[in-house]
């Protein structure tokens, strides 16, 4: 059953392309098999839907991260959550940068450009936040301390 595009998440969007990507693969290196004009026929109109989907999927994902929430937007606890996740996002495309396919290579390399922008939004929103709350609490202290010294006297 294929999934209307609509209705996949950013990483429900970018598994798919990944399982489409490995399906061109075994697609192409069964073309470089087969001599029969049909069978090839057959798997070249295969790799053809499974390319224009690739696109959609892709075109859906750049919809997607332009409706992402905009760190300035979000709440430190939403931020530190998002940048938890990023960090295994990162780890995970890091580790197919050694694929010995260039695709994979390439797609990753790609992701993880995007993902590290993301991220130095994220964390430089962190600071912002964090001292924020310190100029906060500094007030919040200084106030107490000028409450006691005047009680006191």
């Amino acid at each position: 059953m294929v999934t209307r595009i609509t209705s996949m998440s950013y990483d429900e969007l970018q598994a798919e392309r990944h399982a489409n990507q490995l399906l061109k693969d075994n697609l192409r290196a069964q073309l470089e098999k087969v001599t029969d004009t049909k069978q090839s026929l057959k798997l070249t109109q295969e790799l053809l839907q499974l390319s224009k989907r690739n696109e959609k999927l892709a075109e859906r994902q750049v919809v997607l991260m332009r409706k992402v929430k905009k760190p300035i937007d979000m709440s430190l606890d939403e931020i530190e959550a998002k940048i938890e996740k990023n960090k295994t996002t990162i780890a995970k495309f890091e580790g197919e940068l050694t694929s010995s396919d260039f695709e994979t290579r390439f797609q990753a390399s790609q992701t993880l450009r995007t993902v590290y922008a993301r991220q130095k939004a994220l964390n430089r929103q962190r600071i912002s936040l964090l001292e924020h709350s310190i100029a906060e609490l500094r007030k919040e202290m200084n106030a107490t301390i000028a409450t006691t010294v005047t009680q006191k006297r």
